[in-house]
């Protein structure tokens, strides 16, 4: 026997359903012609009559009553399942890979205004403190945020935001400590260091780097203590152990919420920022593309909202 035509079938189980040609070419969107055509055809690849046609109604034969049942539950099945993965195309879990630092001190405070506008995206944060292979795990990660200056070979990467830099201290240190109304009087405080920044020579967050470019002199850039992470160190600073210097984006919950208060009015712009990174597979889904989108207008806000000080020393 020849395979069967698909879209013959489809007809046959409409038809089958209403017990009538006319509501199913209404269902399909064809004509009563080419429902009756369809259904002839199909009985001639089968080689037995599927309806009995009588001069006012449509019923089935035995076999078609067998058929059509068969038919029903496998177009069912088929249907649910197309819906299924259509859904898990546009909604369903989206598991986002970000540095813990910043998934704790930006993203997360954030996250309930896209659950607000998508709430059929599950969001699941997973915090990976260096940057994942994401071709090696495109089947577990649907896309990376990460800290950097690029180029992403062979990734789909959408900058975020632009970053800047500038020290921190707890009000209470402020309160309590030597004054701190220039960068030179740092001398007199514990500064906090960050461990992946203290091993980056070339990084605004270093404070060798930074004090250099704002020519304070006469302050040991290497002394104090060194915390792993940049949520830890900030965590220092707001329990008054010393002054930090931290990247805007990081800072800005803890600014806000009056933990930390910015020093000195000097924050200097780096070379980097951050991206949303996916292959260019996943950059096509549209669960993917409405988190990479809102991500991008909560990097905007952030930016124009953050009201940072124009800058006060020259890049180099």
């Amino acid at each position: 026997m020849a395979a069967l035509p698909l879209p013959a079938l489809r007809t046959f189980e409409v038809a089958a359903r209403h017990l009538s040609f006319t509501k199913a070419a209404a269902e399909l969107h064809i004509t009563q012609g080419a429902v009756s055509q369809q259904i002839k055809q199909l009985e001639a690849s089968l080689g037995f009559a599927l309806f009995h046609r009588g001069p006012r109604n449509l019923t089935l034969t035995e076999k078609g009553e067998e058929l059509a049942a068969t038919a029903e539950i496998a177009f069912r099945r088929l249907f649910d399942k197309i819906e299924e993965l259509r859904q898990e195309e546009e909604g369903g879990i989206l598991t986002v890979s970000v540095s813990p630092s910043l998934a704790v001190k930006w993203l997360i405070p954030r996250l309930g205004r896209f659950y607000q506008l998508h709430p059929e995206v599950d969001v699941r944060i997973r915090p990976d403190p260096v940057l994942i292979d994401v071709h090696a795990e495109a089947d577990t990660v649907d896309m990376a945020i990460r800290f950097g200056q690029g180029p992403f070979p062979g990734l789909a990467a959408i900058p975020i935001m632009h970053e800047t830099v500038f020290a921190v201290a707890s009000p209470d240190l402020l309160a309590k400590g030597p004054p701190l109304r220039r960068p030179a009087d740092l001398r007199h405080h514990v500064l906090l260091h960050s461990e992946s920044t203290r091993l980056e020579v070339n990084s605004m967050a270093n404070w060798e780097v930074w004090l250099t470019l704002l020519n304070a002199t006469g302050v040991n850039a290497k002394a104090g203590p060194t915390f792993p992470s940049s949520y830890m160190l900030l965590q220092a600073a707001i329990h008054g152990q010393g002054v930090a210097l931290t990247w805007a984006a990081l800072a800005d919950d803890d600014l806000r919420a009056g933990r930390l208060v910015r020093l000195f009015d000097r924050a200097l712009e780096g070379s980097m920022s951050y991206f949303a990174l996916t292959t260019t597979a996943a950059a096509r889904k549209p669960k993917v593309i409405a988190f990479r989108d809102w991500l991008v207008e909560e990097g905007r806000c952030f930016t124009h909202g953050a009201g940072l000080p124009a800058q006060d020393v020259p890049l180099v």
